[in-house]
């Protein structure tokens, strides 16, 4: 059957931006006119009761200590990323922005790291430790006005992530929204030449007799034996790099000024933004809480890091109930065009809620 998406999110893209051009773009960008504000939390905001334990769901900010991250780019359909985000962050009508992919990628993240608060009661627990795989799609959020939609800012929307730890996807899905979802991980004995696996509690296909059971959901292979030797000395060396491989995949739809906008902003600290919902008691269809978060992602200390000498081949299974190859325009197989390795700590600080 033929795929409809391309031409009506193409159209759909320009009448987006079709205004957006030139001066409008640089004074958004550079805060020469109004933006749209968050809703700050209120001190009327009744207090979440935890019993003082902190424990599945710890206060904020947190931070993730001694992380291995592998971080891998792979070619994406532009449309199915739209449809994507249409899907989720563009159904809060009462967000100030649309979020629109901005390149034809995905960003393939593995994270092995330790996580704790760093609120003042949490962070006496300790440490937990966590494993992940996540999914990045780079979107430009477009600030809604009376007859047309102006760039703002950059986000990096993560909508799947597979996490090995109960807490991290409570925390994750009742803080922010994360889409955590519970995976099993075979992982690399060197960060610097990874080779990893991810295994789901699943189903093959849905049917109304089906048991879920382990299935294999993704791998990630080198091509070949890896090599490098080169490192990266700073954090801004790692995103120059991947800021210049992902402005060769712009969506080709796009206005010059659009254009400028995104390769100002790029290199920015660009946050993460998620859909935060929870399903009505009452009646399961519905919610009872809908949002639009966005958090900031700090880079605290960058100890190194350096890129893959190699592509890493993706192989991703499909599974009805982990559609992500289907969801994110990826082949069942492909190999990377940029792949590289980090030693870093992080902290991911408290967020904003937009009205939903």
């Amino acid at each position: 059957m033929k795929d409809n998406t391309s031409s009506s999110g193409r159209r759909d893209f320009l009448k987006l931006t079709g205004g957006a051009l030139g001066i409008a773009a640089i004074s958004y960008f550079f805060g020469l006119t109004d933006r749209a504000k968050p809703v700050p939390p209120s001190d009327e905001l009744a207090d979440y009761e935890d019993g003082e334990i902190g424990l599945p769901v710890f206060r904020g900010p947190y931070l993730q200590k001694d992380a291995q991250l592998a971080s891998f780019l792979y070619k994406a359909n532009i449309d199915r990323l739209t449809a994507l985000c249409d899907q989720t962050l563009n159904t809060v009508e009462s967000s100030p922005f649309k979020y629109i992919p901005l390149v034809s990628n995905v960003l393939l993240v593995y994270a092995d790291m330790l996580v704790s608060s760093l609120d003042e009661r949490d962070s006496r627990i300790g440490f937990i430790p966590e494993t992940e795989v996540s999914f990045w799609v780079l979107t430009i959020a477009m600030q809604k006005a009376s007859d047309r939609h102006i760039p703002h800012h950059l986000a990096w929307y993560l909508p799947y992530l597979l996490v090995d730890e109960a807490n991290s996807i409570a925390t994750g899905r009742e803080v922010y929204g994360f889409n955590k979802q519970a995976g099993e991980f075979k992982k690399p004995k060197e960060i610097r030449s990874p080779q990893f696996n991810a295994d789901v509690l699943g189903f093959k296909q849905f049917a109304p007799t089906a048991v879920a059971r382990k299935e294999r959901l993704l791998e990630i292979n080198p091509a070949s034996a890896e090599t490098s030797q080169s490192k990266w000395n700073d954090w801004n060396s790692v995103k120059s790099e991947f800021a210049g491989e992902l402005l060769k995949n712009v969506r080709p739809d796009l206005a010059s000024g659009i254009l400028e906008f995104a390769a100002r902003a790029i290199t920015d600290n660009v946050p993460l933004v998620f859909l935060k919902q929870f399903r009505h008691a009452a009646n399961t269809r519905k919610v009872s809480y809908k949002t639009v978060v966005e958090a900031p992602l700090r880079i605290g200390v960058f100890h190194e890091g350096g890129p893959f000498s190699v592509p890493y081949k993706l192989s991703i299974n499909h599974l009805d109930s982990h559609p992500f190859a289907q969801k994110l325009g990826l082949k069942a197989e492909q190999s990377s065009s940029l792949g590289a390795w980090m030693r870093v700590d992080f902290v991911l600080e408290h967020g904003v809620e937009y009205p939903g």
